[in-house]
């Protein structure tokens, strides 16, 4: 099982027809055989004068399809199971489609999407078709999503593989190589991309991982409550794929890691704690390595952990989680900014995990709690992904981070439109689907993550970083937020960042060149950074412009990270759009 299983994008193409064969495509006589124990396409020659048992063995067949399609079927209508294309008349896929429909009734939220058809000239004129069937989920669920910070070789890819696939660690970092991404991070343990691994929970709170489930979208279709913990790099070489996760993956909360076999908090490590901090995060800390962690070392190490606590987040409390008791407490006090749970782990036991999974399974989505910039009435979406797929066409991934979009035909759709382009433009678009978290859905609301199939109603080239928004809100207040300059209040991470005349910023998935056009000390003694870390120096109010003109969709209350080569200069929020 690969990284890419465990990603939020969506495989939206049929299944089992990876060879590119299609049923429209005018030179195709002849179709691969049908799979029948597997796959989510299914063939028939033609459906009529079906009896009311027949019917429902056959819905019981389309569920299983569906199943198998993680809620899309397609149905090849005038096809023999050999996959030889008969045809059949224009009455006969009528009697067909009928028939489906009939099936579709008899199981929850289940309709015909679309029906392509293709005239066989060489067999008379007939008739073949090509139905896809979706299933929209009516069971609700929460996600949240987790980036896993640390410094190199602390255990971040091993931490998260013993959570997601419930096995074991041999010590040697066995435990990682299911979420590597590339023969190189193989060979030198060193993660250099952005891994997803995921973990849900029944209703009972039961993990659910590959140990018990034989793929992602098996997780997400059994699961009320989803986390989705988000690898990140710990090598100073590949920081800008750090700071891509932290600005671009719209974490919920911080799971920071450290080896219990050092004796000391890295800077790397309080530089992470800082963020947090600016970014009004929750935090957990996971200690990793227990079983070589040496007792005198350790003690120094929980000692300088409690007292960079102190300077960091001061205002937060800190724990040290023993036990499950109070697990729903205490996952509402981290995600409401009260605590910081530590966690003591060992890769090569995974028992000690138990503590860890019981807080994730009672965290809520952060729309449940007050966060910055997320509180408005209107659609925004960020674009984390681009795809042209076949027979869908584009389909962008990311987040829901304000309001909610549905495609049901019980409500008014919103006029959409995507951008901004290298002009600052917006372009009109519908959306044809959505999913969310891998299964077929008619909403999408604040705090998912969710593909969704577009139409573009004029051309445009889609990017990464880009957002859709309602269209009434930015013909009456978003243009003002597309510009080149913004100010921001910042935590400043490396004073070498006073001196410096640009920097690269992260804003959601997409970076640019800035230039530091005004640097002032945050002189309003009354703001939340200053009071947590007592250190005035630390924090300014910043004036920033994009390079060669460029502009972006800015709003007050976004997370913006800036790094200076290999390293991080500051965190922060955006103040005022200028």
């Amino acid at each position: 099982m690969t990284t890419r299983d465990t990603m939020y994008t969506e495989d939206i193409a049929v299944s089992n027809r990876k060879e590119s064969y299609s049923l429209l495509d005018e030179t195709v006589a002849r179709l691969p055989p049908e799979v029948d124990r597997s796959g989510n396409v299914e063939y028939k020659t033609k459906l009529e004068a079906v009896t009311e048992s027949r019917t429902t063995h056959l819905a019981t067949q389309l569920q299983w399809r569906l199943a198998e399609g993680n809620g899309h079927a397609v149905y090849m209508i005038g096809v023999r199971d050999d996959g030889y294309l008969v045809g059949i008349t224009e009455s006969e896929l009528d009697a067909t489609l009928s028939v489906i429909r009939s099936m579709a009734l008899q199981l929850a939220n289940v309709a015909i999407v679309s029906t392509n058809k293709r005239v066989l000239v060489h067999r008379g004129n007939r008739i073949v078709a090509e139905v896809h069937i979706d299933q929209h989920s009516n069971v609700p669920r929460t996600e949240v999503r987790m980036a896993v910070l640390g410094d190199l070789g602390v255990g971040k890819s091993t931490v998260l593989g013993c959570l997601t696939y419930g096995e074991a660690d041999d010590g040697h970092g066995k435990a990682r190589l299911n979420l590597l991404r590339h023969r190189h991070e193989v060979e030198s343990g060193r993660t250099s991309s952005i891994a997803l691994g995921v973990i849900g929970f029944n209703a009972d709170g039961e993990v659910l991982n590959y140990a018990n489930n034989r793929s992602a979208e098996q997780i997400y279709q059994r699961s009320h409550h989803v986390v989705t913990l988000i690898d990140t790099c710990g090598y100073a070489k590949h920081l800008k794929t750090t700071a891509r996760a932290i600005a671009g993956h719209s974490p919920h909360a911080f799971c920071v890691t450290i080896a219990a076999d050092r004796e000391s908090v890295t800077q790397t490590t309080r530089e992470y704690l800082r963020i947090a901090a600016v970014l009004r995060m929750p935090l957990m800390i996971v200690l990793t390595k227990m079983d070589i962690a040496a007792k005198a070392t350790f003690a120094a190490l929980m000692h300088d952990i409690l007292a960079t606590l102190d300077v960091t987040v001061p205002d937060r409390g800190r724990c040290i989680v023993t036990s499950t008791a109070e697990s729903k407490q205490l996952a509402k006090d981290m995600m409401g900014l009260v605590v910081v749970p530590i966690f003591t782990t060992s890769a090569v036991r995974t028992l000690d995990f138990n503590e860890l999974t019981a807080i994730m399974s009672k965290t809520l989505q952060s729309s449940d709690y007050a966060r910055p910039g997320i509180a408005s009435p209107s659609f925004e979406f960020h674009v984390e992904h681009t795809y042209s797929i076949d027979e869908v066409g584009i389909v962008v991934t990311g987040w829901v981070n304000r309001g909610s979009i549905s495609i049901s035909a019980n409500t008014d759709r919103k006029q959409l439109c995507i951008g901004p382009d290298c002009t600052g433009k917006f372009v009109d678009i519908e959306i044809n689907s959505i999913h969310t978290l891998r299964i077929p859905t008619e909403i999408a609301e604040t705090g998912t993550s969710a593909a969704l199939a577009i139409k573009t109603l004029k051309p445009v080239s889609i990017e990464k970083g880009m957002v859709i928004l309602d269209a009434d809100h930015l013909n009456k207040f978003g243009k003002k937020q597309v510009s080149g300059e913004f100010t921001a209040r910042i935590a400043i991470l490396s004073q070498e960042f006073r001196s410096m005349q640009s920097v690269i910023v992260h804003i959601r998935s997409a970076y640019r060149l800035a230039h530091v056009l005004e640097i002032a000390d945050d002189v309003e003694g009354t703001s939340h950074s200053q009071q947590q870390s007592g250190s005035d120096r630390d924090y300014a109010v910043v004036r920033l412009g994009f390079d060669d003109n460029a502009c972006d969709y800015l709003s007050s209350g976004m997370p913006i990270v800036a790094r200076d080569g290999q390293s991080l200069v500051f965190a922060g929020h955006v103040a005022d759009i200028l």
